[in-house]
């Protein structure tokens, strides 16, 4: 954990205080944080609600991806003047070297020979390092918006032409590109269970879908740095562009989804497994509305302090949105894990749910309990973090 000041000095985000700070990204990571600490706390979720199976949109499965597009708009504010070679290859190596002990701490492996080399730790890496070339090439929201376009339609082609050629014409769990490019290059003993599941929703194929959610947040955030700094254009102009660049990201999504089979390639289904365009996008275009809201109640001079204190513990889980977003993720594995020693129960979750419940004496709705106090302790942390401009950056 390094104070602010360091920072500033290494390439992270800046201070509040200082100028150009966009407070509604913060504010937004803090709402997602919320959800994704409550998500995390439930010992056991109806199968309509955690990650699909396969193809399909289960609530659970938008998490992740908001997380990468707030990245990648984090990732175009902060490199929004230049791309600083030492702290990007010290963050991309801390990334990989925290991604690898992560997987081993929820995992409970420690066999270097069945390591996990991929993860979400890991693909943000690669996020990192993916933003900061596209930003030696272009740091203007339209060049962000064309090579978002272009990953997606890259992205798209490879899919539907994989698909065609699979039985029945379409892509399945045993028929995929990261069925056989992620064990090929990794080795199946490092992929997403161990190349059992047929697929790994954070190996190379799934990173390219990332990196369509991570350029999309770049967009977003080019946008409104464009719009922050231009003078004589007020908040209406704003909105309008957003909303017309939200209505954009929506249309390629569709597009991506509509039109592979009339060009006869197999339908690309929206969907978290592959990281699909045709659910990236829409997902980044729920987020710039968000940022637009954001943006429109905090980021303006005549925002009220009353607004601004409300909205001060959300923006300190934001700023801390790395230690909240993974250190709940270890918590509750290393909580499961323990709790659940019992091999002949048949449901691990909740009977790790129980044992808490009784250990703490959580009365008679210990779910709701657990969940609050979870998200209650995890903000107080984030609050005296910020209080004191210290956050956990790679």
């Amino acid at each position: 954990m390094a104070a602010e000041d360091v920072q500033q000095r290494t390439g992270g985000t800046t201070s509040p205080a200082a100028p150009g700070r966009i407070t509604s990204l913060d504010w937004v990571r803090g709402w997602l944080l919320v959800v994704s600490v409550a998500v995390n706390s439930l010992w056991a979720a109806p199968a309509w609600f955690g990650h699909a199976p396969w193809a399909g949109v289960h609530p659970v499965d938008l998490v992740f991806p908001v997380f990468a597009t707030l990245s990648g708009c984090g990732l175009g504010f902060a490199l929004r003047r230049r791309v600083a070679a030492s702290p990007l290859v010290r963050r991309v190596l801390v990334l990989l070297v925290a991604g690898l002990l992560y997987n081993a701490v929820t995992s409970g492996r420690w066999d270097v020979g069945t390591w996990r080399l991929t993860g979400v730790l890991q693909l943000y890496a690669v996020v990192v390092v993916a933003l900061s070339l596209g930003h030696l090439l272009t740091r203007t929201w339209r060049g962000w918006a064309l090579l978002t376009a272009c990953l997606a339609a890259a992205h798209t082609a490879l899919l539907s032409a994989w698909g065609a050629g699979c039985p029945g014409g379409e892509l399945t769990a045993g028929c995929n590109p990261s069925g056989a490019v992620d064990p090929a290059l990794l080795g199946a003993a490092h992929v997403y269970g161990q190349g059992a599941l047929g697929h790994d929703p954070e190996g190379v194929v799934a990173v390219a879908g990332a990196l369509v959610s991570a350029a999309a947040g770049a967009t977003v955030a080019h946008l409104l740095l464009r719009l922050r700094g231009a003078p004589g254009r007020g908040p209406p102009l704003l909105v309008l562009l957003v909303l017309a660049l939200a209505a954009g990201l929506l249309g390629v999504g569709v597009l991506a989804g509509s039109l592979p089979p009339l060009l006869g390639g197999a339908d690309v289904p929206a969907m978290k497994r592959l990281w699909t365009a045709p659910f990236a996008l829409p997902v980044a275009a729920g987020v710039a509305l968000a940022l637009l809201a954001g943006h429109v109640l905090l980021d303006r001079p005549a925002t009220g302090a009353v607004l601004r204190g409300a909205s001060w513990p959300l923006v300190a889980l934001g700023r801390n949105s790395l230690l909240v977003y993974f250190g709940s993720h270890v918590l509750t594995a290393v909580l499961g894990r323990a709790d659940a020693a019992d091999p002949a129960a048949p449901a691990p979750d909740e009977r790790a749910g129980a044992a808490l419940a009784g250990a703490l004496g959580l009365g008679e709705h210990p779910q709701v309990v657990w969940t609050v106090a979870l998200v209650v302790a995890w903000t107080a942390l984030a609050c005296v973090l910020h209080a004191r401009r210290l956050y956990l950056r790679p």
